[in-house]
């Protein structure tokens, strides 16, 4: 399973709209958000991402664009990412309508570059397949090169009776 997340890092070179906020791409607002009109089922779902906004046209042209469907012919990451996140006492989230977000800071660093932590948020259910898998819940970490690359690991969570 790690090794497809390093792949989902690998491939992060576009993200989704929700992956840029707070990033250079898409800087914070003060006070009202605009909440996207995407969704994860039915028409706004992932398979008519492209058709809600001229601006999700990556969604139907890119390769390394969200949802992503990882599988065994999706080459996998040499190496793992170093990823360094502070202790955080407390931590305020945002509803964007679609996601829950958090600012935190953190680097991580991967195939020599290093990307700073802008913020992660949540999905349920998850975006991306495993498979042709969905999890019941994803989480996205968003970072920042210093060149405005933007990277994101993402990290699917399976639901257990054990906890």
């Amino acid at each position: 399973m790690f090794s497809t997340l390093v792949t989902a890092l690998a491939l992060a070179g576009a993200a989704s709209a929700s992956c840029v906020h707070g990033t250079s791409l898409h800087r914070r607002q003060e006070g009202a958000v605009e909440v996207s009109n995407f969704g994860y089922s039915g028409e706004n779902g992932p398979l008519n991402w492209a058709g809600l906004d001229p601006a999700n046209v990556a969604c139907r042209n890119s390769r390394v664009q969200s949802p992503i469907v990882l599988d065994d012919a999706v080459p996998r990451a040499a190496s793992a990412p170093q990823i360094t996140i502070a202790a955080v006492a407390e931590a305020e989230f945002e509803n964007l309508g679609t996601t829950l977000e958090t600012v935190v800071n953190g680097t991580t660093v991967f195939e020599g570059a290093t990307f700073e932590l802008r913020q992660f948020h949540l999905h349920t259910p998850s975006e991306h397949r495993i498979n042709e898998e969905y999890f019941p819940l994803e989480m996205h970490m968003v970072h920042e090169g210093a060149d405005g690359a933007i990277a994101v690991i993402a990290i699917p969570f399976q639901l257990t009776e054990d906890g």
